[in-house]
């Protein structure tokens, strides 16, 4: 494909150990796009796999002229490989898609179809999910914790599969958080869009990458990156802690005072020294947190490295 040829779509998809699988992607991501009547391209970027996918996907493409590859030194996580690939389009409409074929490329023109002049982002929703029942309630927790603790403000969405224009991936590059979890990072910006509903299949080859401990730190990175949560429950805490100290203290005078009664203090006092060591830990936790991200900001390193672009 002629770099001066004027792009209408690029799709972006991120690539960690999927060599068996990507074969089949790009044949029928090829099949799709050939049949949308604009000019496309497809960018891959390789988020530090070791199985040799970089190499699968030189060999195709040497027989697909419309494929861009890149390749990172290491894995630097999979919304690094996406923001990469957004960095890299050169499309009017951007698509970002998995590489795990779950949500079939079929389903492309849907959401291309889905597009007005008022939308600028298409979101989607599968009709049935077919992942296991562990890895379904850890996704449905996350975006239920996520909703309420964003409140009403705004709809989130944690689907991988979307499509946007190319103004949204400039509001994405406006926002400098070094936490960019994109499907929630879309969601606040609150660009007009639509959603719609997909078929979602079962993963007929590799392993997913994503386990329950993943989706603790996705949860984890949901709270700590977008919210002031944590800070808040340590306030509360704090003060609930107060009351109670100040209430022990008034009984026990109370009982000594009034009643003539001496309560023998080191269970008490062992019992509010607990609580009171227990909130304080826990509040140096969350502010380490908080501080360690302040930290990583401050160092303004790079999202990733790129080792090797192929155009």
């Amino acid at each position: 494909m002629d770099k001066s040829d004027p792009v209408k779509i690029s799709l972006v998809i991120p690539v960690f150990n999927e060599a068996e699988i990507l074969p089949e992607l790009v044949s029928r991501l090829t099949t799709v796009c050939s049949k949308l009547g604009k000019s496309y391209e497809i960018i891959f970027v390789d988020d530090g796999s070791n199985d040799g996918s970089f190499e699968i996907l030189k060999q195709l493409k040497q027989e697909n002229p419309h494929l861009r590859l890149t390749k990172f030194t290491r894995n630097f996580g999979q919304q690094a490989a996406v923001l990469a690939g957004f960095r890299l389009c050169r499309g009017d409409i951007v698509i970002q898609l998995d590489s795990d074929l779950q949500h079939p490329p079929e389903e492309i023109p849907k959401l291309l179809e889905a597009f007005t002049d008022e939308v600028d982002l298409v979101t989607t929703i599968p009709k049935k999910r077919r992942d296991d029942l562990l890895r379904t309630l850890g996704s449905r927790y996350l975006h239920t914790f996520g909703q309420l603790l964003f409140g009403r403000a705004f709809k989130l969405n944690l689907s991988s599969f979307r499509a946007m224009r190319k103004s949204v991936i400039k509001k994405v590059e406006a926002c400098r958080d070094r936490s960019r979890y994109m499907a929630v990072l879309m969601s606040w910006m609150g660009v007009p869009s639509v959603e719609i509903q997909v078929e979602h299949h079962v993963r007929q080859k590799g392993h997913t990458k994503y386990s329950v401990l993943n989706l603790v730190q996705l949860t984890w990175d949901l709270i700590t990156g977008y919210s002031n949560f944590p800070l808040r429950v340590v306030t509360y805490m704090g003060l609930f802690g107060a009351m109670m100290g100040f209430s022990v203290t008034l009984f026990l005078l109370f009982q000594r005072i009034v009643q003539g009664v001496l309560i023998e203090g080191f269970i008490v006092l062992s019992a509010v020294f607990a609580f009171f060591a227990g909130v304080q830990l826990l509040s140096i936790g969350f502010l380490g947190e908080y501080l360690g991200r302040v930290h990583t900001q401050l160092q303004n390193r790079p999202d990733y490295i790129i080792e090797k672009e192929i155009e």
